[in-house]
């Protein structure tokens, strides 16, 4: 008789467990978060041409000049794209007398033609990143120069920026 009430007891006690909400079966979530942060870059090398342009003005004129001025290698960690943009900071001069130019962002090896050249900014979607977070542009600028320029040195700058698409 005494196994019979040890039995029951441990019965009752295991259903009055089971039974009770604080030692009820119960589900949480664990909320994971992170950041990663935008990194773009441009690293812009002046190519020899670029220092040396022929600017003619001695009684000689040429038209339609394209120049290959800068390498440019793009780094981010956005597989979206980003937006490569170039922007002359005006028209090559030498104080006295100016230059217009125009300029354009063409993939790393191609040659452009003078008529796809259409103001002094250019902009350009990159989105072959390669396994390291880097695609290659070639800069290229394209100019008229007059018979006749006053004589100096001639400059202008071009600024290259990066940004999330």
């Amino acid at each position: 008789m005494l196994s019979r009430f040890l039995i029951s007891t441990a019965v009752l006690m295991g259903a009055a467990l089971l039974s009770n909400p604080a030692f009820a079966d119960t589900t949480d979530t664990v909320n994971l978060n992170g950041t990663v942060n935008s990194i773009n870059s441009v690293d812009a090398t002046d190519t020899a041409e670029a220092g040396t342009l022929n600017l003619y003005g001695e009684g000689t004129a040429g038209s339609d000049e394209v120049v290959k001025v800068a390498d440019l290698v793009v780094m981010s960690n956005n597989t979206g794209g980003v937006t490569l943009t170039a922007t002359a900071a005006g028209t090559l001069g030498n104080g006295t007398d100016t230059l217009a130019y125009n300029v354009l962002i063409v993939a790393e090896g191609a040659t452009p033609l003078a008529t796809e050249f259409a103001a002094d900014n250019d902009s350009d979607s990159v989105n072959d990143f390669d396994g390291t977070g880097t695609s290659n542009r070639d800069l290229y600028i394209e100019y008229d120069a007059p018979s006749l320029l006053d004589p100096g040195n001639y400059s202008s700058t071009i600024t290259i920026s990066v940004a999330d698409n």
